[in-house]
């Protein structure tokens, strides 16, 4: 574990130096080392996976499935969110995976759903259901105990998922 932190440190170290990242404000060199540094962890501490071991599969679950959930509530900033396709591709030139040309493909192909990767409106509504979900002891594990649940939930709560369903027009998402 020591040997990791040193290498993390290492790391982070080498992209404060990039100079792209060092005339950055403060605010988003933090930011992009926030990124970075759970990258970083999740693939090697969660998925035991040395960057020379990392593929687009690994990325697409660790965004799409597990970055936001690993944020506080006050990392959640649209700027942060903004700043993940820059954020990976410093960290590929540093830490140099033997498939960079192919991470860094998929990085440009998914730029758009990685800036976008929170909505603030779904956080909010997926909490109060996951709350309420617990409330009421329903096993997470069954797809059709959680199924019914959300029904009801949407059926008890018609504004709140009305709210949801809609974009700011009224329009449906």
């Amino acid at each position: 574990m020591t040997q990791f932190d040193e290498q993390l440190n290492n790391w982070l170290d080498q992209i404060e130096q990039v100079p792209l990242v060092k005339n950055m404000t403060e605010t988003d060199q933090q930011q992009v080392v926030l990124i970075d540094s759970l990258v970083l962890q999740v693939a090697v501490e969660g998925y035991g996976a040395q960057p020379a071991d990392w593929t687009t599969e690994m990325l697409a679950d660790l965004f799409f499935n597990r970055f936001v959930r690993l944020l506080d509530e006050r990392e959640k900033q649209p700027r942060l969110f903004e700043l993940i396709p820059t954020a990976m591709m410093v960290l590929l030139d540093v830490v140099g995976p033997e498939h960079q040309a192919t991470l860094a493909s998929w990085v440009t192909a998914n730029h758009d759903q990685l800036t976008h990767l929170y909505d603030e409106k779904a956080d909010q509504f997926y909490s109060q259901l996951s709350e309420a979900m617990r409330a009421a002891h329903v096993d997470g594990q069954s797809q059709a105990e959680v199924a019914a649940f959300t029904k009801q939930y949407l059926r008890n709560h018609p504004k709140q998922s009305q709210a949801f369903f809609t974009d700011d027009s009224g329009d449906e998402k």
